[in-house]
């Protein structure tokens, strides 16, 4: 085969959207630079917005989200001792809508203010308030200004009953969910009014000191082995929870008290008015496999507030610095009219999490049944966290509709692309049984759970098939 007539073969093949000039060759190598494509991407798995997963909330989302939210109330799971109430739950919070990309968030609550369940003041059991006969701080709070919470019951955390018992619905929960596929993340809860591991303001009841709290992050730990988790903030948990993250609820306040001094704790360590003790800052590159969410703080204008004039650049800082992948439920998927925010919105979304585009691809312009196919990849991580689940990277080749060979590359792993390019070099061994012609190349991120195409890489959009996987562009059998 002559040069002119690999020429004529590649050009004959390069799809409409195709500029000529992107093809060239040297050798027996073809080079391919895709466009690139500059819309945000709202499937894409365990990034973007969370919505809260309990009807009638989940149908006020105006925005497409990735993620459900749901909060897991022990008197609603396991209303009679060692009786686990799943199925009700699952329904009642949509898990029904968790398939393909779409993920769930869990988070234990104990202390839910002012929004309980029918007929009652407190958020555990009854069972289990008469097993620890009571012990806690019952509080009301309404009507006293910026410290109005609510009603509610703070139980008494260092209570030997609760801690056992509490491991034993950790330990419940993750024999559910550890490898279910629909569960992205677990938040470390339990402890606080919210689960949010404080009991601001005084008097509504007693955090335990920081002994006790690491028993609570140690149940998550254990029953969770395969399930990335996150925790309020950065504390001294590294001998029970090596790997959480952590989350932040007031996304977008700048005051000195919110997300600034939330940073500043990750950064410099901090003394807890929790607990008391001192918690040491986080290396700085633990975000490289520890996931950050959130969601955006409260506003009495609604999270529109932290999208308008000057706040929008504050709440994309504060996106970047803390490396967040997801917000949510209170995000910018709640706000209505949301045509307004459009440019904020896919801004954000643009920006959080990972973003993966294919930047250039270089591969065998013909091959030989039996023998090797090279490609390299160079793949750019646009976004400011990497992807948190090892998804393997998946080399095909196809004709038309029919994918003839796939490829998983065995010592690829995705979470170690952060932001930045990453050069992906592979020699792919071809079956003798492929005979002569054409191929279509094709590469995707598959979904190890139903072994599918999962990710959308930020290229022209044209060269993506029905089934995920983007083809870049033809190789000759020979």
């Amino acid at each position: 085969m002559n040069n002119g007539f690999i020429i004529l073969a590649v050009c004959i093949i390069i799809t409409s959207t195709c500029v000529m000039d992107e093809y060239y060759q040297s050798g027996k190598q073809i080079t391919f630079i895709p466009e690139s494509y500059d819309q945000p991407f709202p499937y894409n798995p365990f990034k973007g917005w969370v919505a809260w997963g309990k009807s009638p909330d989940y149908d006020g989302y105006s925005q497409p989200c990735s993620m459900l939210y749901a909060r897991v109330f022990w008197a609603q799971i396991e209303p009679v001792k060692n009786q686990f109430n799943w199925q009700d739950f699952e329904s009642e919070w949509h898990f029904d809508m968790a398939t393909e990309n779409r993920k769930i968030i869990l988070r234990v609550v104990l202390d839910n203010p002012g929004e309980h369940l029918p007929g009652m003041n407190k958020d555990i059991p009854d069972w289990l308030f008469e097993q620890m006969t009571g012990s806690g701080t019952f509080y009301q709070t309404e009507g006293q200004g910026d410290t109005d919470i609510g009603n509610g019951f703070s139980p008494d955390y260092t209570h030997p009953e609760l801690i056992k018992e509490h491991k034993r619905l950790i330990k419940a929960l993750g024999s559910r969910y550890n490898s279910d596929p629909r569960i992205a993340f677990i938040q470390i809860g339990s402890l606080g009014h919210w689960g949010e591991w404080h009991t601001w303001p005084e008097g509504t009841g007693e955090f335990p000191p920081y002994a006790t709290a690491n028993l609570y992050i140690a149940h998550y730990s254990e029953a969770f082995p395969d399930k990335l988790l996150l925790i309020r903030r950065p504390l001294q948990y590294h001998a029970v929870a090596p790997l959480a993250g952590v989350y932040n609820d007031v996304i977008g306040d700048n005051n000195p008290w919110a997300t600034p001094r939330w940073l500043e704790m990750i950064a410099q360590g901090y003394t807890s008015e929790w607990d008391g003790a001192a918690h040491p800052p986080l290396a700085c590159d633990w975000w490289h496999s520890a996931p950050s969410g959130g969601e955006m703080a409260s506003h009495p204008d609604g999270v529109k507030h932290w999208l308008e004039g000057d706040n929008f650049g504050i709440t994309l800082q504060q996106l970047k610095d803390s490396h967040t992948s997801w917000v949510g439920p209170s995000s910018p998927g709640k706000i209505s009219g949301s045509a307004d925010y459009q440019a904020q919105i896919d801004q954000l979304l643009k920006t959080i999490g990972y973003r993966f585009a294919i930047t250039k691809v270089t591969y065998s312009s013909w091959i030989r049944a039996g023998g090797t196919l090279a490609v390299t990849l160079v793949i750019e991580n646009q976004g400011v966290a990497p992807m948190y689940y090892n998804w393997p990277l998946e080399i095909s080749l196809s004709q038309d509709a029919r994918i003839v060979f796939t490829y998983i590359m065995q010592n690829i792993d995705i979470r170690r692309w952060l932001p930045g390019k990453h050069v992906v070099q592979m020699n792919i061994a071809i079956p003798h049984s492929l005979t002569v012609g054409s191929y279509n190349l094709g590469v995707a991120l598959v979904d190890p759970g139903n072994n599918r195409p999962a990710i959308e890489f930020a290229i022209d959009q044209n060269l993506r098939r029905p089934d995920g996987r983007y083809i870049m562009g033809q190789v000759l059998m020979r």
